[in-house]
C-alpha cells in the first residue's frame, strides 16, 4: 500500500513532465478558471426599451420553432455556455470533427455538416483503459481521463473511472496536443500525443478525418511490467438521438502490419463508419472486440483485461445486431525496467456522402477524392498509421520558424496556432464540386465552377451558435488565416461570392431587427452569408434576417478590398481573377455612389440604424469605421480600373476619392483621433476598430494606404486607441473594448459598445504591428488571450465579445482567425523571418 507520503515524493518527479514541455496551451487535469464567466444575458435598462420592437417580433419566431431550436440561425434567448475542459480537437479541415476533453474524454462531435453538438459532455465509451501487471497479476487497471463521466443506470459499472484529475498534464497547440497520465505508485508515465493531419498548403491529407494516437509507455521503475492499452470506441456522438438510430455491425480487417475493425452504423440517417486501428508490435500483442455493449456493465470485457491484459475472443462470424455497438483494440507488451515502449493507435470516420437540414441534395465531403471504396475507413487507418511521421514532420517545418523565435512571447505562438481550432472545429465543409449544381445555382460562373473542380467548395460557420456559413463581414476579418495557409480556398470563397453578388431571392421577409420588409437577398449586394446549415446554405443564403443586409455599408466594401488582396497577394495581379472581379467591384462602387452618398460629397453615409458588422451599435452620418472602408474601397478600385484601362472609371473615383477624403477628416478628426460618427449617442466615442479601411489596405499595399490619409493621423489614432481602449478597459489586459468614451468611461450606450471584440482586437494589434509599434501590439493582443484561455476556460472556443466582468457573447467564433493578419504583418511588415526558408511558400 502506497503512502500519502510516499505518493507526494513520487509525485514530485511528474511535476510538469518535461515529455510534453513547449509551447502552447498548458493545464492540470484539476484546471478551474480563475474567473467565473457566462454567457451574455443583462442588457442595461436603455437597452431593453431600445429592443422591445424586436424581442417581440423575434419572440414569435422563437416560438414557432420551439420543438427544433437547431433550425435558428441565432437562438438569442438560449445562448451556449461554454465547457472549461476543451482541448485541441481530432480531424482535418472540412471532414466533421471530434472534440477532446483535455482530461482525456472524447466530447461535442461535430459530424453532421455544419453543425456543433456542443451539449455532448464526454462519451463513457469512447475511452483508452490502462492494464498492468506485474508477476501473472493485473496490479492496476483504470480508465484514462479524469473527465466527469455521467453515467446512466447501470452503464459500465465495471470500469474504473477514478483516475485522478492532478495526475494528468495537458498542452495543447493545434493540430497536436500532448497528455501526460502519470501513475506513481508504479513509477509509470503514459504520455500521448494527439495529431491530425493539418498543416498549409496542403489540400489532400488536409481534408482527411482522421487523427492518430501515439503513445509513449515510461517506465521509470526498477522492475518490468506487462502493459495493455485499449482503445474503446461505440457508435454514435453522444447525442441520444443518434445513440440507437439504426442496426450497428462490425467486421475487424487486417492490412500489412496494422490490424483495427470498423463500425458501421448511420447518423442522422446518413451512413458513417468508424475506424480503429494499431500497428502491431514486434514483440507484443494485438486483440480486438468487435462487439460489446457501450451502455450495458462493460464486466465481460473489463474482467478479461484483469485476468489476461488482452480482450474477450471474437467470434467473427458473430453478426452484431444491436443499435448499440462498441468495439475496442488492445495492445499488450512488456515494458522493461527504465524503459520505455511506443504504440501507434489511429481513429477514422467515413462519412462520405452528406446533407443539410433540409436534405434538398447531397455532398460529397472532399477526402472522397483520394479515399471513396467501401473500405475507405480501413484505408484512412492505414494512410494515417503510416504517415503521422510525415505530418508530424510537415508540422514542424510549419511551426518551427515561430516556436524556435526569440523575439516572440510564448502566449502569442500558443494562440497563433491554437485559433487555428477553428478551422476543425467550426462547423467547416469542404466538398467535391458536383456538375448538379449550376442547374440549381445558375449564378456560378465557368471561373469558379473551374477552381471548385481542382480545390472543392469551403465553408465554415460564423459562430457554433450563429448557423451561418461563410459570414462575410466576419470573414473579412478572418481570410488571413485560410490566404496565408490554403490561399486557393481563399480564392474558391471569393470566387463564389462574386457570382453571388448579382443573384437574388425576392422572396419578402420580414426583418426582426427594425420590423422592415425586403427581399431576402437583394441584387447586387454582396449576401451576408451563404446559409443556414439547418436548411440548406447555399441553396438558401442570407440566413441572417435579423437585419436586411442588402443595406449595410460594409458588406459590398469588405468585397472590393479581399479582391484587391486576393489579386494582389495571392495571383500575383492574375488576369482572369481580375476579368472576374472587376465588374463587380465596379458596380459596387457606382451603386454606393447612388445609393449612400446622400448629398453628393462623394462620402457615404449610414443611416442612423445599425446597418454594417456592428449590428447592434448605431452609426449615422459619415462614420470612422465605414468610411474608412469607402476610402480604401475607392483607391483599389482606381488601381483595378487602371489595370482593366477602364479610364473613366479611374478618373471618377479618383475624384470622388479626393472628395471623400477631405470630408472624411473635416467632419471627423477631432484632432487626435477620428470620432465614431457624425450624430448619434457614440458621436465622440473613440472607436478601436475606426480605421478598419486603412487597416486593411495597409496590410496589403501600404503605399497606397498612406496615400489616402496622412501618417500622423493614423499614428495618433492609434496611439489613442491604445491609451483609451486598451489601457484604460480592464485593467489594461483585456485587449481593446470597442468602445471609450473621450472622459475614459466604456460606452455603454449602444450593445456591442461595450465589449471587446477578439478579432478586432487582433486587428487592432496587426495594424500596431504595421505601424512597428511592437510592444504596444503584443500587449493589446496579450490581453484577449489571457482572459479567453488562461482565465476564463474558453479555450478552443473562443468567442467573438467578452465583457469586463461577468460575460462573454457567441462562444467558438470565426473571427479571432484574425490573429494571422498579426503574422502576416510580422513576416511581410516587420521581417521577423528574415530567411524566407522559414515560410511556408
Amino acid at each position: 500500500m502506497v503512502t500519502v507520503k510516499q505518493r507526494n515524493a513520487q509525485a514530485k518527479f511528474f511535476e510538469f513532465p518535461r515529455s510534453i514541455a513547449g509551447a502552447g496551451w498548458s493545464a492540470r487535469g484539476d484546471r478551474k478558471p480563475s474567473e467565473k464567466r457566462t454567457a451574455f444575458n443583462r442588457p442595461t435598462a436603455r437597452q431593453i426599451y431600445d429592443a422591445l420592437p424586436f424581442v417581440r417580433r423575434y419572440f414569435l419566431y422563437w416560438m414557432k420553432h420551439s420543438f427544433d431550436k437547431e433550425k435558428l440561425f441565432i437562438n438569442t434567448f438560449q445562448p451556449l455556455k461554454h465547457k472549461p475542459f476543451y482541448g485541441v480537437p481530432c480531424g482535418g479541415i472540412g471532414c466533421g470533427s471530434l472534440g477532446r476533453d483535455f482530461r482525456g474524454g472524447f466530447c461535442k462531435f461535430s459530424l453532421r455538416p455544419g453543425l456543433i453538438e456542443h451539449a455532448v459532455d464526454v462519451i463513457p465509451a469512447n475511452q483508452f483503459i490502462l492494464s498492468v501487471r506485474a508477476h501473472g497479476k493485473c496490479i492496476y487497471q483504470k480508465v484514462l481521463c479524469g473527465a466527469d463521466v455521467a453515467l446512466r443506470g447501470n452503464q459500465l459499472s465495471a470500469w474504473d473511472f477514478s483516475f485522478p484529475k492532478h495526475d494528468i498534464y495537458y498542452r495543447g497547440l493545434y493540430p497536436r496536443s500532448w497528455t501526460s497520465f502519470a501513475v506513481p505508485e508504479l513509477m509509470i508515465e503514459v504520455v500521448f500525443l494527439q495529431i491530425s493531419p493539418v498543416f498549409p498548403n496542403d489540400y489532400e491529407d488536409t481534408s482527411l478525418p482522421s487523427t492518430c494516437f501515439i503513445v509513449d509507455v515510461i517506465n521509470n521503475s526498477n522492475q518490468d511490467y506487462e502493459v495493455s492499452l485499449t482503445f474503446t470506441f461505440r457508435n454514435g456522438t453522444g447525442f441520444k438521438k443518434w445513440d440507437k438510430e439504426s442496426a450497428c455491425s462490425s467486421s475487424s480487417f487486417e492490412m500489412d502490419n496494422i490490424s483495427g475493425v470498423i463500425l458501421n452504423q448511420t447518423i442522422s440517417q446518413m451512413p458513417c463508419k468508424y475506424g480503429i486501428a494499431t500497428k502491431k508490435m514486434g514483440t507484443g500483442t494485438t486483440t480486438i472486440c468487435d462487439s460489446f455493449n457501450p451502455s450495458g456493465n462493460g464486466s465481460h470485457l473489463w474482467k478479461t483485461l484483469l485476468e489476461r491484459g488482452e480482450l474477450p475472443e471474437n467470434d467473427v462470424s458473430k453478426k452484431w445486431n444491436a443499435r448499440e455497438l462498441g468495439v475496442a483494440i488492445c495492445n499488450k507488451t512488456v515494458v522493461s525496467s527504465g524503459s520505455s515502449t511506443k504504440m501507434e493507435f489511429s481513429l477514422t470516420w467515413d462519412m462520405p456522402i452528406v446533407r443539410f437540414g433540409n436534405e434538398q441534395r447531397e455532398y460529397k465531403r472532399r477526402y472522397t477524392r483520394f479515399f471513396d471504396s467501401e473500405n475507405a475507413a480501413a484505408e484512412l487507418c492505414k494512410r494515417s498509421l503510416e504517415r503521422w511521421e510525415l505530418w508530424e514532420e510537415k508540422i514542424n517545418n510549419w511551426q518551427n520558424p515561430v516556436l524556435q523565435h526569440e523575439l516572440l512571447p510564448d502566449w502569442y505562438k500558443s494562440a497563433l496556432f491554437n485559433e487555428l481550432y477553428f478551422m476543425t472545429d467550426g462547423g467547416s465543409l469542404w466538398f467535391e464540386f458536383d456538375d448538379n449544381w449550376s442547374s440549381s445555382e445558375t449564378q456560378l460562373s465557368d471561373y469558379t465552377k473551374e477552381r471548385m473542380r481542382s480545390f472543392g467548395r469551403f465553408g465554415y460557420l460564423e459562430s457554433w451558435e450563429y448557423r451561418m456559413i461563410n459570414t462575410y463581414d466576419v470573414h473579412f476579418y478572418a481570410s488571413f488565416a485560410l490566404a496565408q495557409l490554403w490561399p486557393e480556398l481563399e480564392l474558391v470563397m471569393q470566387s463564389e461570392f462574386t457570382d453571388q453578388i448579382d443573384h437574388q431571392n425576392n422572396k419578402v421577409t420580414r426583418f426582426h431587427m427594425e420590423g422592415d420588409r425586403a427581399s431576402l437577398k437583394t441584387g447586387g449586394r454582396v449576401p451576408h452569408d451563404l446559409g443556414n446549415p439547418a436548411h440548406d446554405p447555399w441553396l438558401y443564403t442570407n440566413a441572417y434576417v435579423m437585419h436586411d443586409t442588402g443595406k449595410w455599408k460594409d458588406l459590398n466594401l469588405k468585397y472590393v478590398l479581399m479582391s484587391w488582396r486576393d489579386l494582389a497577394l495571392l495571383t500575383n495581379f492574375d488576369k482572369k481573377f481580375l476579368n472576374h472581379t472587376w465588374p463587380a467591384v465596379k458596380n459596387l462602387i457606382l451603386d454606393a455612389l447612388r445609393n449612400w452618398d446622400q448629398n453628393g460629397d462623394g462620402m457615404i453615409e449610414n443611416f442612423g440604424k445599425a446597418d454594417q458588422t456592428y449590428d447592434a451599435w448605431q452609426m449615422e452620418g459619415v462614420s470612422a469605421y465605414c468610411g474608412s472602408l469607402w476610402l480604401a474601397a475607392l483607391r483599389v478600385s482606381i488601381e483595378m480600373a487602371k489595370m482593366v484601362e477602364d479610364s473613366q472609371a479611374a478618373l471618377q473615383f479618383t475624384q470622388v476619392l479626393e472628395n471623400a477624403q477631405e470630408v472624411f477628416k473635416r467632419k471627423l478628426w477631432t484632432g487626435d483621433y477620428f470620432r465614431f460618427c457624425e450624430k448619434s449617442r457614440s458621436r465622440e466615442t473613440i472607436m478601436a476598430d475606426q480605421l478598419c479601411g486603412i487597416w486593411f489596405l495597409d496590410s496589403v499595399s501600404p503605399e497606397l494606404a498612406r496615400e489616402i490619409l496622412p501618417s500622423n493621423m493614423i499614428i495618433s489614432s492609434l496611439n489613442k486607441i491604445y491609451s483609451f481602449n486598451v489601457c484604460r478597459f480592464g485593467g489594461g489586459n483585456m485587449g481593446a473594448v470597442n468602445g471609450m468614451r473621450p472622459n475614459g468611461e466604456v460606452d455603454r450606450f449602444y450593445i456591442q459598445a461595450d465589449e471587446m471584440w477578439t478579432g478586432v482586437t487582433y486587428a487592432l494589434s496587426a495594424f500596431l504591428l504595421q505601424h512597428g509599434e511592437v510592444n504596444k501590439a503584443f500587449h493589446t493582443a496579450s490581453g484577449c488571450y489571457d482572459v479567453c484561455f488562461e482565465k476564463s476556460g474558453l479555450q478552443y472556443q473562443t468567442p467573438e465579445a467578452v465583457y469586463e466582468t461577468k460575460y462573454y457573447r457567441a462562444i467558438g467564433y470565426m473571427r479571432p482567425l484574425c490573429i494571422w493578419a498579426m503574422q502576416y504583418a510580422l513576416e511581410q511588415h516587420l521581417k521577423f523571418f528574415s530567411s524566407t526558408d522559414n515560410q511556408q511558400n
